[in-house]
Formats: structure tokens, C-alpha cells, sequence
């Protein structure tokens, strides 16, 4: 029998699986700690993020009607059928541990709802059918490597705004990055258009600009951009994504007005303030469907694989995305025309794959 460490320590910290290690520990801490470390198995080190990511076999529930699921919370879902009727349904018991996002298509049976309260569930999902795409994030450890975003998108737009909050390119090629590993399209939405001068020529995105990545530069105030957007949009299904305050809410409801989503000012500390808590299924009268997301602070993409980087950075060379951390973006030797671009590689070229093999959870 191999020997066992608590959470969180290395296989080298010999000295704190001590006792006094935890000699002021309170008792109800030191309860949860014991709790935690019977769910850690520390025999395997392997990185087995896929494991959260499995579906039961959906085979013996063809018979049944299929949905799509626009909202969950605990064990209530909302579903939407195909001519979207909505419906509300609660998980089968053999669902338990099954990480479901919106836009899942799921299958399900009705229960008789003759003098039932329209509010109460009226059917219970029994399955899941496989995903055509999964659109994640790295998550903080291997207990949650990943952090599910939605199913079942075909594209992904980036909000990034001119101002308030600033518009910020690291952020566009974590986007990026999310996008090719789910195998979506990919497309920047520049928000607030009118709020920088017309000469101002956003040279923020210009190395983005040489990849050709599709940009399209939207303003609500004076609809710049947006019946570019509404025709992109017909017949799709598009997750968008962004910081808080960069005006996704805002741009929902030029596309569809009817749709009428809170939106909100910037904070006090020139951060934007979040309206939206979980990702929302929006159908739009022109056919197409949004997928809105909370604001996010970061797209972490710890997990992914490096073979991603040439894709994103197609203008170095195979050896420097091999290796960046032996180059200096500050080296004029090498002639950088965007030495942030050499940065940004080094940022996420650190932050992919990484491991903490101490905290495999069970499964």
C-alpha cells in the first residue's frame, strides 16, 4: 500500500503530514479535511480530465420525445421543444453526477398533468444525446478540470469593447483557443463602437486582423454592425462570451428587442456589473438562437493541448512555439513587429496542461 497524502500536499512535503501540521486546526476544519481526503485517491496520477465529460448510453430511449435544454437549476430544467413550446422537467435518477449545459439535447417522458400546476415539472429527462460540440473552460484543479459552458453551439462571437472596460486581446485568444477546441467558428464582436473616434483604427487587433479572423465592429447606439450581425445569426446557433460590461445584454437587445434583457452600468471600479448569473437559451424571431453567458474575469485554458498554439499564432515559427520561455519578447534581435503577441504566447503556452496530480478525485 502506497503511502497517502492530504489534499494539497506534494508527494515531497514530507514534514507536513506531521501532526503538528495541524495542531491548531479547529475540529469542525479538521472534520472537512478528513471528509475531502477519503474522497482523494492519490494512487493515480494521471490527468483523467475526460472523465466528467462521459454520457449515458442515450440507445434504449430512442422511442422517446427529444428537447433541447435551456436552463437548469438543480434538478429542474427548462426544455424547448423543436417548435419551441417550452417545457419544465425534472432528472431521472440515473442522471445523477451527469454535468448538463444549455443547449444539450436531451430525451424525455412525460408525466399526466391533469390538474397539475402548469409551474410543476411536466415530464422527467431520462437521457442525454451525444454532443456535436462542447464549448468549456480549464477549471481550477483536477476535482473540477473542466468548467462546461454550453452544448451544441456552431459558432462563438468574443464581445471586446472599445472602452469601458478596455478592449483587451488576451482575452480574444483565450476565445480563440475555447473556440478550436470545440470545433466552433470564430468571430470578434467589437462593442461601443461610437464611444472611440472614427480615426481610431483599434490597432489592438491588428495581428488578429493578419490571421483574417472575421471582426465586426457593432455600436447600439448608432447600428453600426448590427444588421450584419442579425443576418450571421439567422438559421445558428452562437454562444457569445465577454467580460462583464463589455455590452452583450445591450447588443441581445438590438438584436432582438423583444428579448428585453436587464443590462447594467459600469461599477465604481471601472469593472462592468454582471446581469446575467447563468448561461440563457434565447431564441431570436429570426430563426437563430443566442446562447448569453455571465461575464467572466478569465477563460482559463489549463488542460488544453499545446497543439493548439500553431493555429493561434501562426506567425512564429514551429521551434518558438516549441519552447517560448527561452525568447525574450523585449529582444530586438528578433524583430517583433507585436512583441505583446511573443507574451501572450509565453501566457498560454504556461498555462496549458497543467497538472496537480494530488487531487484526482474518485470517480
Amino acid at each position: 500500500m502506497g503511502r497517502k497524502y492530504r489534499l494539497g500536499q506534494s508527494r515531497d512535503a514530507h514534514d507536513l503530514d506531521s501532526p503538528d501540521a495541524y495542531a491548531r486546526e479547529g475540529k469542525a476544519q479538521s472534520k472537512r479535511r478528513q471528509q475531502s481526503a477519503e474522497r482523494l485517491t492519490t494512487e493515480a496520477e494521471a490527468h483523467d480530465a475526460g472523465s466528467m465529460l462521459l454520457l449515458p448510453d442515450a440507445g434504449p430511449w430512442a422511442h422517446l420525445e427529444e428537447a433541447t435544454l435551456v436552463w437548469r437549476h438543480s434538478q429542474i430544467v427548462d426544455l424547448e421543444l423543436d417548435d419551441r413550446t417550452p417545457i419544465r422537467a425534472t432528472l431521472a435518477g440515473k442522471l445523477k453526477g451527469v454535468r448538463l449545459v444549455v443547449g444539450d439535447r436531451v430525451r424525455f417522458s412525460r408525466v399526466p398533468v391533469e390538474g397539475q400546476d402548469a409551474d410543476l415539472p411536466q415530464a422527467q429527462v431520462v437521457a442525454v444525446l451525444p454532443r456535436r460540440t462542447l464549448l468549456k473552460r480549464g477549471g481550477i484543479d483536477d476535482r473540477e478540470p473542466w468548467q462546461l459552458i454550453c452544448a451544441n453551439a456552431e459558432e462563438l462571437w468574443v464581445c471586446a469593447a472599445v472602452v469601458d472596460p478596455p478592449l483587451r486581446p488576451g482575452l480574444l485568444e483565450r476565445a480563440q483557443t475555447l473556440a478550436l477546441a470545440a470545433g466552433l467558428a470564430f468571430r470578434i464582436v467589437v462593442t461601443k463602437r461610437d464611444r472611440a473616434s472614427a480615426k481610431d483604427t483599434l490597432p489592438e487587433l491588428d495581428p488578429l486582423r493578419a490571421q483574417r479572423l472575421p471582426i465586426v465592429e457593432t455600436s447600439a447606439v448608432t447600428g453600426l454592425g448590427l444588421p450584419e450581425l442579425a443576418g450571421l445569426l439567422q438559421g445558428r446557433t452562437v454562444a457569445l462570451v465577454g467580460h462583464s460590461g463589455v455590452g452583450k445584454s445591450t447588443l441581445i437587445n438590438a438584436l432582438a428587442p423583444g428579448l428585453n434583457q436587464r443590462t447594467g452600468d459600469m461599477s465604481r471600479y471601472g469593472t462592468g456589473r454582471q446581469t446575467t448569473t447563468g448561461a440563457r437559451w434565447l431564441p431570436c424571431a429570426g430563426g437563430g438562437t443566442l446562447i448569453d453567458t455571465p461575464g467572466i474575469r478569465n477563460l482559463s485554458v489549463r488542460g488544453f493541448p499545446r497543439t493548439l498554439l500553431p493555429a493561434i499564432f501562426p506567425e512564429f515559427p514551429p521551434e518558438w512555439i516549441e519552447d517560448p520561455m527561452a525568447l525574450d519578447p523585449e529582444d530586438e534581435d528578433l524583430d517583433l513587429p507585436y512583441p505583446e503577441r511573443l507574451q501572450s504566447l509565453q501566457r498560454l503556452w504556461l498555462e496549458m496542461e497543467e497538472r496537480n496530480p494530488n487531487q484526482n478525485v474518485f470517480r
